[in-house]
């Protein structure tokens, strides 16, 4: 078995079905392209400001929330880029179509979605029960920054998609999702090492054992968050069923795939 088919047996990849990048429970495609385009406006503004009033690239990067800022403008770009193209497609073909090309491409959109949607919620809730002290000193520019990368990216990110998508999420995936914020943590050793202070004060571990206390609440919430969006995903996309099937009757035209043995809480979704 090479290295790739493993991959996708054990993170099940081949489950994805690439039409659910385009395609929505409530919407047509075309206002599900629009939508997101606008979405995607308004992330990249705010992207450029952040990044350009950041003191270096470095000190850009060394914040998580940067990070998964930057998350949520690649997957509504590669959303909205999907979407142009499926749109343009004659109707008849669209089943098709998404079906066409490396499949690579749909598995890191899965990847991508399932961390970009706990970490919508993840970093809107730390900051604003943690870091944001000192609302009222804020300059309007602070304030707008502070709104549009730890508020904005849940109303984009989190709500947004699971108000509109029709992704569900793969338990096993989350095993990814947490492994990217341990790597994060580490780095943030490292940006100490470097620079002598830790990126957030309650990561430091001069306030003893709080700070581990910290470290094992945020791992632990971090699953139980996916685990409830998990069942969230897979009971809105059961409540819209019938919905779905007439807002993409396109989808008509070719069979999808979308009972897998011994995969219970997907069947049924469409």
């Amino acid at each position: 078995m090479g290295v790739q088919s493993f991959v996708i047996k054990h993170l099940k990849l081949d489950r994805f079905e690439p039409n659910r990048i385009v395609t929505s429970n409530v919407v047509g495609p075309k206002v599900l392209c629009a939508i997101r385009a606008v979405e995607l406006l308004y992330v990249t503004i705010a992207l450029v400001i952040v990044w350009c009033k950041s003191a270096s690239l470095t000190a850009y990067l060394k914040y998580f929330t940067n990070l998964t800022f930057f998350g949520i403008f690649a997957y509504l770009l590669s959303s909205t880029i999907w979407s142009v193209f499926y749109i343009r497609i004659p109707e008849s073909e669209r089943a098709h179509w998404v079906k066409q090309g490396n499949p690579w491409w749909g598995y890191t959109h899965w990847l991508l979605y399932s961390s970009v949607v706990v970490y919508s919620v993840v970093v809107p809730i730390v900051f604003w029960t943690l870091l944001s002290k000192g609302m009222s000193s804020w300059t309007p520019m602070a304030m707008y920054q502070n709104i549009s990368v730890h508020a904005m990216d849940g109303v984009f990110g989190a709500l947004g998609e699971l108000i509109l998508s029709r992704h569900f999420l793969q338990p096993v995936h989350s095993i990814l999702v947490a492994g990217v914020m341990l790597l994060y943590m580490l780095m943030t050793f490292i940006v100490y090492a470097s620079e002598g202070t830790w990126v957030y004060p309650f990561l430091s571990w001069s306030q003893g054992p709080i700070a581990a206390a910290y470290y094992i609440g945020i791992a632990i919430c971090l699953f139980i968050l996916f685990f409830a969006l998990y069942f969230i995903h897979n009971a809105r996309n059961n409540f819209f069923k019938e919905r779905s099937a007439r807002m993409n009757p396109e989808l008509e035209h070719s069979p999808v795939n979308e009972k897998h043995q011994g995969d219970k809480t997907e069947l049924d979704t469409v």
